[in-house]
């Protein structure tokens, strides 16, 4: 007899192997130290026999992936929808443009049927505005809350570069 050997740690088996995925990989037959690193699962089962006959159930038939065709628009991605990142100042901004207007934060809170607190929290920096209220707040305040990036289109217009993954790595191709 062979001796198994558990397939994350290397350790020799003692017992009955368990069958575990760790992590959404295939299952592996591992020890009980490592059986505690994932979920265990069934073992695949023998052919049942059913009125003398081997019963194996048949595989549920997939569809294969399609080809994109020619005219097909590729599937919306929530990268797409991103304009830019928000200011590192945003909450000074936001402060400063209201009260210059003269607005209480419960005036603006009001004014944009947002909560108080959350104008609080903006002002503090303790929490960045979604999307919704970043639009709401340049519109009322007059202020732009949106780092559109043009420093990087400089910088590839022939300024300084910023360094890339692909300039430190180096990949081992087989």
């Amino acid at each position: 007899m062979q001796t198994e050997y558990c397939e994350l740690c290397g350790a020799p088996l003692s017992g009955k192997a368990k069958l575990v995925r760790i992590e959404g990989a295939k299952p592996m037959k591992v020890c009980d130290k490592c059986a505690k690193l994932g979920t265990e699962v069934q073992a695949p089962r023998a052919p049942r026999t059913s009125y003398g006959k081997d019963y194996i159930a048949a595989p549920v038939p997939r569809s294969a992936p399609r080809a994109p065709t020619a005219g097909a628009q590729r599937r919306r991605d929530v990268f797409d929808d991103i304009e830019g990142d928000v200011v590192e100042d945003y909450s000074k901004r936001i402060s400063a443009a209201r009260q210059a207007k003269g607005y209480t934060q419960n005036d603006l809170a009001f004014i944009l049927k947002m909560q108080e607190i959350d104008i609080k929290k903006l002002e503090r920096g303790e929490r960045a505005p979604t999307d919704d209220e970043r639009e709401k707040l340049e519109k009322e305040l007059g202020i732009t809350l949106l780092d559109t990036g043009d420093a990087a289109s400089n910088a590839r217009a022939g300024g300084v570069a910023a360094t890339t993954l692909g300039d430190v790595l180096q990949v081992k191709r087989k």
